[in-house]
């Protein structure tokens, strides 16, 4: 399941690294920005103020929020069924036989590489193909050992093609779509929300459907899920693809998520009185590369957040007071000296809602440790 989970991230951009020396899993970055901590040396981090300095003593404030809000739509394509032939991708499992030769039924698993091996063809490589092609394919491969070969190909198992469903749902885990499947499907294949009766998707009080993210390909798809949920909204009611991530929190027990340029980027467990240094401080500090002066607080919803620029280093060094953290906050640490706050924050959203998801889904798996992220977005 572990290696499934790694062969599931890789078409949305990320890629969990196990790291079995330490028990800890981190995403491979693909830029310096947005990313785990796993690159860097320990002497690139700084969790102390500059010597001499004096510490913040005043008591905490409540950050400066300023209130955001993401004019995206729905596009009308992914409110439309799926259509034109399956796809064919690593993981699918198939059925495959020489017509007229029972004796040569089988099935077979499609490599993560993409290869299919069957009977005595050489490996073909069948990803993104239909099962047209690939009976073509195989046909060929095989004419030599057999007369005029007409190859069968069906689809046994179609693993290729998953999303996740985590979060507040009875079942959480990664689900294959065998047919088109809308969010409420892929919620009723989560066998409902925490709360709800078993015959619907109701409206229980863990689930925070403000804070509920649906992501696709590294960008966030703008599902209201309190209208989908509460007023049965079928505007907001898309079709989910293969690598969707669907995550749905709770309202109850939340989380701080401290990331970007700190030693330990990942979750840390809220409890009362907790403040922007002692959040960071428990994430190891943050690195050398930090732009301290630029970092986030963002809170509330995704569709409509309220984002705080703070100057951590004024605050580390005592000259402003230290600012009271919220369960379901998140807190960035940029690289960059950004200049566009709505453009940036909504990057930082996605970041944070796959940090969740590899999370729980870490959880799903049996899995221990915490998972940094990355992800492509430019710095502005």
């Amino acid at each position: 399941m572990k290696n499934f989970l790694i062969n599931f991230l890789k078409p949305t951009g990320l890629l969990v690294l196990a790291c079995f020396t330490s028990s800890c899993w981190n995403l491979k970055p693909t830029s310096r920005e947005f990313q785990s901590h796993a690159l860097y040396e320990p002497a690139d981090f700084v969790d102390t103020a500059p010597e001499g300095e004096p510490v913040a003593k005043a008591a905490p404030k409540e950050p400066d929020f300023q209130q955001l809000k993401f004019d995206k739509r729905i596009k009308s394509s992914d409110l439309q069924a799926p259509s034109g032939p399956y796809r064919v991708g690593p993981g699918d499992i198939l059925s495959i036989e020489v017509a007229e030769n029972a004796a040569t039924q089988q099935k077979t698993k499609v490599m993560p590489d993409g290869m299919l091996y069957y009977d005595v063809a050489n490996g073909v490589n069948v990803k993104g193909l239909t099962l047209k092609e690939i009976s073509t394919k195989l046909s060929h491969a095989l004419k030599e050992d057999y007369v005029n070969p007409v190859v069968t190909v069906n689809i046994d198992t179609p693993d290729s093609q998953r999303f996740w469903m985590l979060g507040q749902v009875r079942k959480p885990g990664a689900y294959a779509i065998k047919k088109p499947t809308t969010l409420v499907d892929a919620i009723s294949l989560g066998e409902g929300l925490v709360g709800a009766s078993q015959d619907e998707v109701g409206n229980p009080e863990p689930a925070d459907l403000e804070r509920a993210i649906m992501i696709r390909n590294g960008e966030l798809i703008p599902v209201d899920f309190e209208a989908l949920i509460h007023e049965g909204d079928l505007s907001q009611n898309v079709y989910v693809k293969g690598g969707d991530y669907i995550h749905i929190p709770s309202s109850a027990a939340r989380s701080i998520y401290v990331l970007g340029e700190v030693s330990r980027p990942g979750p840390i467990y809220y409890e009362k009185g907790v403040t922007l240094l002692s959040a960071v401080a428990a994430a190891g500090g943050i690195s050398k590369d930090a732009v301290a002066s630029r970092a986030l607080v963002i809170r509330g919803s995704t569709r409509e957040p309220k984002v705080a620029v703070i100057d951590f280093w004024k605050i580390r060094k005592g000259k402003e007071p230290d600012l009271a953290l919220q369960g379901g906050d998140i807190v960035w640490m940029p690289r960059t000296a950004w200049t566009q706050l709505a453009r940036y924050t909504e990057a930082v959203l996605t970041t944070a809602g796959q940090a969740v998801a590899v999370q729980e889904g870490l959880g799903v798996l049996g899995a221990t440790g915490s998972a940094g992220v990355t992800i492509t977005a430019g710095g502005n």
